[in-house]
């Protein structure tokens, strides 16, 4: 019997609802334990809530705690031993009255760790430290088939709780996305196809899956690179799985050749002088660059449009992609030629072979 079959499922919004309702009011919050995929967003969620709300948050592991840790050390005192509990627990003086006491991974602690938090959840003090009455307690973890490091959780412990399961959501997690400015391309494939935002296998073998977290992952690396090629997807499979980038990248592909006309270019490569606007300009870039790559035009073809694209800086740029995918065979092409004499010199941080 897995996680989701026991407990209520929310997507984003209504956890957010859950978590603002709960941090609201926290005299009369239970401590709420959000379970999920990894990558899934759990930790944003908790987070974006007490932002949201102007909380304090403190994000406490237990899975780096040992049981003292948490109980603190004792101090001798006129015959007596008091506790001094650690320093990340909240202090009203110094956090504030109200706040949010995050148990983040809390099923990763080992269970004497985990034991030692009992109190603290239920009762809402450690030996003769008090929680302020202000904050509430929220955990999350990883379920038992996440492949994580995780103990099954004690019923004691899960009894302290109410429990809910996040599942993935990708309207939630497009309108994040695009306040984020993450790439538009990763927005519309996602958008057009949601069923690719989370594919969590529990197969020890899979390393890389598509989830929210490794998206944003994906995305950097478009950032980063400022280009679609064959490295460029390589690099997102090593993100989100050889699957998932693939079905980009077919995806890509198809988006390129709708947004712009490369059959009306090839027969008439002039029509491209006639493209005034800057964006659409790097966009017939890319989609020249993305066609030679996926094999859709020849390299004679991308440097006939090279010649005709209207501004200078995007024909070099557009060069030196040709030339890192091709190689030096680049300035063998009779096509290469006829860029360079229409461009009036040779190509910008490139030297093509002389012979001896």
């Amino acid at each position: 019997m897995n996680t989701e079959s026991t407990i209520p499922s929310l997507n984003t919004a209504e956890l957010a609802q859950l978590l603002r309702e709960t941090f609201s009011a926290p005299q009369f919050a239970v401590p709420l334990m959000i379970w999920g995929a990894p990558g899934i967003g759990k930790s944003d969620c908790v987070r974006s809530a007490a932002a949201n709300l102007g909380l304090t948050l403190i994000d406490v592991r237990l899975s780096q705690l040992e049981p003292t840790d948490l109980r603190g050390i004792p101090l001798h005192e006129n015959g007596k031993v008091r506790w001094a509990p650690p320093d990340e627990l909240p202090n009203a003086e110094r956090d504030g009255a109200s706040g949010v006491l995050f148990l983040d991974e809390i099923n990763a602690a080992l269970p004497s760790v985990a034991a030692s938090a009992y109190q603290l959840i239920l009762d809402r003090r450690l030996g003769a430290y008090h929680l302020p009455e202000g904050w509430s307690i929220v955990a999350a973890g990883n379920r038992l088939d996440d492949r994580g490091i995780t103990y099954a959780m004690p019923a004691p412990l899960a009894n302290r709780f109410m429990h809910i399961h996040l599942q993935a959501d990708s309207e939630a997690w497009l309108d994040w996305a695009d306040r984020q400015n993450i790439s538009p391309l990763l927005l519309e494939f996602i958008e057009h196809e949601p069923e690719w935002l989370t594919r969590f296998a529990p197969e020890p073998e899979i390393k890389a899956f598509p989830s929210p977290r490794s998206w944003v992952f994906a995305h950097r690396v478009i950032a980063r690179r400022g280009r679609l090629d064959a490295t460029t997807f390589a690099h997102i499979a090593a993100c989100v799985g050889l699957a998932a980038a693939a079905a980009l990248q077919a995806f890509a592909g198809h988006t390129a050749e709708q947004k712009t006309p490369l059959t009306a270019w090839l027969a008439a490569p002039e029509a491209l002088m006639q493209i005034t606007d800057l964006s659409q300009q790097m966009d017939a870039v890319q989609a020249i660059g993305n066609a030679l790559d996926q094999q859709r035009i020849n390299l004679d073809e991308a440097l006939t449009l090279a010649k005709h694209l209207p501004d200078d800086a995007l024909s070099f740029g557009l060069i030196e992609q040709l030339h890192q995918a091709v190689g030096d065979r680049l300035f063998d092409e009779p096509a290469f030629s006829l860029w360079v004499a229409a461009r009036g010199g040779k190509p910008l941080m490139m030297n093509p072979p002389t012979s001896a």
